[in-house]
């Protein structure tokens, strides 16, 4: 399985042996896919209601590396846009989504929400 990631050390420096460093270890292996959370891409209700942002959500600067990656960004979207028309058939905000009809939703839409290697 490839795993795609996209990301650049942090900076270069010189330790104390004179010897040329990257901060930060970006070719670290990941032991496979990590799920993002829906709670990542909806804010707090007390800081904006119904508000889903797929694209700029708070991960550590090694995550985003792969987060930012298109296909990633598409099953984002997709998961939002999902969200967006429960809670909009629903009549409630996106915070007040039931995560088991977002999930239901997604696997019949034939969205891979776990893999198992």
């Amino acid at each position: 399985m490839l795993l795609i990631l996209d990301s650049h050390h942090v900076q270069r420096y010189v330790d104390n042996n004179g010897f040329v460093q990257n901060e930060g270890n970006v070719e670290a292996p990941v032991p496979g896919p990590y799920p993002i959370s829906y709670r990542s891409i909806v804010p707090e209700n007390t800081e904006c209601s119904n508000l889903l942002v797929p694209v700029c959500l708070s991960a550590t600067h090694i995550a985003y590396g792969s987060i930012r990656m298109e296909p990633v960004f598409m099953i984002l979207g997709q998961s939002a846009a999902t969200a967006a028309c429960i809670a909009i058939d629903k009549r409630v905000d996106t915070q007040e989504v039931e995560y088991q009809a977002l999930k239901s939703r997604l696997l019949n839409d034939k969205q891979i929400l776990n893999v198992i290697p």
